[in-house]
């Protein structure tokens, strides 16, 4: 069974994000998810859980022969507020995203399967049910073969 392009750069962000870790230089060790349900109800809201959802892929323009896609991902990491915080939750929030950020920029072809990686803003979520940190999106730009999203063109 073959794996489509998009599959190797939702994984390269995964790899990426897990490798998030203060032995690593950053600020907090994070561990990164690809939610099996879209309700994220096989989630538990752990403190550092980060979770990777794909959003709705756009069309670029592409040569000849080929597909050019600019896909949106949410990169959700959880940050739990706790009453034995030293740090504000703005303080540890930014701390994450910055983290997120940095660590995503390093390499922007994920692993060579795509061409380009940006950072779009961010947005805070707090759901009240247990759920709240930073949703990091960003747009990876990837181009395969037309008529096979399994080849990279």
């Amino acid at each position: 069974m073959s794996t489509p392009i998009i599959e190797y750069i939702a994984e390269n962000i995964k790899d990426a994000v897990n490798e998030i870790t203060v032995a690593n230089g950053f600020n907090q060790t994070l561990t990164a998810i690809r939610p099996k349900r879209n309700d994220f109800k096989d989630v538990s809201p752990d403190d550092l859980v980060v979770l990777i959802k794909q959003d709705n892929p756009e069309t670029g323009e592409a040569a000849i022969g080929t597909a050019d896609w600019n896909q949106p991902f949410w990169i959700m990491a959880i940050v739990l507020d706790s009453d034995n915080a030293t740090d504000s939750i703005d303080t540890r929030i930014n701390q994450v995203r910055a983290d997120i950020e940095k660590k995503l920029m390093v390499d922007v072809t994920r692993g060579g399967y795509a061409y380009d990686t940006a950072i779009l803003p961010s947005i805070e979520f707090n759901d009240g049910q247990g759920f709240s940190g930073i949703a990091v999106q960003i747009a990876v730009k990837y181009r395969t073969e037309l008529e096979d999203p399994y080849t990279k063109a």
